[in-house]
């Protein structure tokens, strides 16, 4: 086992990793297994927006495990100070808790369309296809973008590798229907929030002729302001005004 902190850089705090024993939350060693189920969300000085809906998706997929207790310990362990995006993970019946200072936020989003389909295994959980995602995000920042758009082998939008997407159909918010998505906690406190939201089957073509979103607990909502091609050439990006721009519904989801 590898030691469980380590620095983040000078004036950064380390990252920890904390261990569920049953009772309380203990200082614990990196795990040699990969995580079956994580979920993560920005936290600012103690506030996190729909803070309820991370905790179902996580529970969600853990029946039989009881994480009630847990998931109270992670909100005392975190910070109530600064900028975080902790994770907490399930490997097997073990739980843990990592706490990690947040890495920049951005505003606007560059997304590469690979030559490949959605490669995930379990889609509709977070985790176990955390590897292979990592993998794309670095290949879409070695073509000059941020995320990589994930589509299906019948050539339908599914989501980002580690985004929602969401575009804008004149005065309504359209959603990509596809039954290989991670239930996104974003866009479901998007559909609280905004009434009349649309969901539909799209291709990736047909979704850059729109005012296109790329959302995250992360980041947030932000503007998808270009494309790279599978072949590496940059394509046109729509970016005209919309209703409500992503930084107005961002910062209402981070403190609704």
């Amino acid at each position: 086992m590898r030691p469980a902190a380590a620095a983040a850089g000078p004036g950064v705090p380390a990252v920890t990793l904390l261990r569920w024993d049953g009772a309380e939350l203990v200082p614990a060693e990196e795990p040699d297994s990969r995580p079956d189920v994580v979920d993560s969300w920005l936290e600012h000085d103690g506030y996190v927006g729909s803070r309820h809906l991370h905790e179902e998706r996580f529970a969600g997929s853990l029946p039989g495990i009881k994480v009630g207790d847990f998931l109270t310990a992670v909100r005392r362990a975190v910070p109530h100070e600064g900028n975080w995006f902790p994770r907490i993970e399930a490997h097997g019946q073990t739980l843990y808790l990592r706490v990690r200072p947040a890495p920049p936020l951005r505003t606007r989003t560059v997304l590469w369309v690979p030559p490949e389909p959605d490669p995930r295994v379990v889609p509709r959980v977070k985790g176990p296809d955390l590897p292979v995602l990592a993998r794309l995000r670095a290949q879409a920042q070695e073509h000059g973008a941020d995320d990589a758009l994930l589509w299906s082998a019948d050539g339908l939008v599914v989501e980002g590798a580690n985004c929602a997407l969401a575009w804008w159909e004149g005065d309504r918010l359209m959603v990509p229907e596809h039954p290989g998505q991670l239930p996104s906690v974003t866009v479901t406190a998007t559909r609280e929030m905004l009434d009349g939201v649309g969901q539909r089957p799209v291709t990736p073509t047909e979704l850059r002729q729109y005012p296109v979103w790329a959302g995250s607990a992360l980041h947030g909502w932000t503007e998808v302001v270009g494309w790279v091609g599978q072949d590496g050439t940059r394509l046109r990006a729509v970016t005209e005004p919309t209703p409500v721009s992503a930084a107005e519904v961002t910062t209402l989801l981070r403190w609704n």
